[in-house]
């Protein structure tokens, strides 16, 4: 049976490879001050590519352990177009019964086609995420918390903790159990008693990847 360690140790043994010759990067602006100037300047935006190598760690880690089938060049129905420019798309697709696809394209930075990475879920894809979320220097916070991010967004897929709550006017994503996002004028407690009962609310949710046995 594969556990979740189990899974982050092979995302981090694949990262070994997938990273090589990509260089991290601390936080420019440890005191968040940055100047003006730099709200519009993209230093460097290939180095982002980083963020690409961590996803496609995690690919190789769900194929390795036996849990999806991966897609490395896959044509992608959105279920709406993403806010990002896509290059290019893959797709796992989880073996195991009701749990949801997972798409990780490839999307642009300045001018650099492929830095980014935008992250779809289920069928048709919904986008969920990007990263970075924006490029440009001012927002930089360096690549660990850009990668951290990543990794939650895709282990709460894989583990079965996502879930996007949508009412037509709202939009609530839980990434894992108590780390959740929401869109229009909702107060805490207000999505936490519809997290805990969604009732009228689309649920788009799955079952863990792994851990069945």
């Amino acid at each position: 049976m594969v556990t979740e360690s189990d899974l982050c140790a092979a995302v981090d043994a694949a990262f070994a490879v997938t990273g090589r010759g990509l260089a991290p990067w601390p936080d420019p602006h440890a005191g968040r001050s940055p100047l003006g100037h730099e709200y519009s300047r993209l230093t460097a935006p290939e180095r982002w590519r980083i963020v690409g190598a961590r996803a496609d760690a995690w690919l190789a880690a769900v194929a390795d352990l036996g849990l999806a089938a991966v897609e490395p060049q896959a044509e992608v129905a959105w279920a709406e177009p993403p806010p990002t420019e896509i290059a290019r798309s893959a797709r796992a697709v989880p073996h195991a019964a009701g749990a949801l696809p997972l798409v990780v394209a490839r999307s642009r930075i300045g001018p650099v086609a492929d830095a980014g990475v935008t992250l779809g879920v289920g069928a048709p894809a919904v986008c969920v995420a990007w990263f970075p979320d924006c490029g440009c220097d001012a927002c930089d916070w360096g690549s660990a918390e850009v990668l951290e991010d990543l990794d939650d967004h895709v282990l709460g897929v894989v583990s079965g903790t996502f879930r996007r709550l949508t009412d037509g006017s709202h939009e609530i994503t839980v990434v894992r159990t108590g780390d959740w996002q929401a869109s229009g004028p909702l107060e805490p407690a207000d999505v936490d008693a519809v997290v805990a009962d969604p009732v009228g609310w689309d649920v788009l949710a799955g079952r863990p990847w792994f851990g069945a046995g």
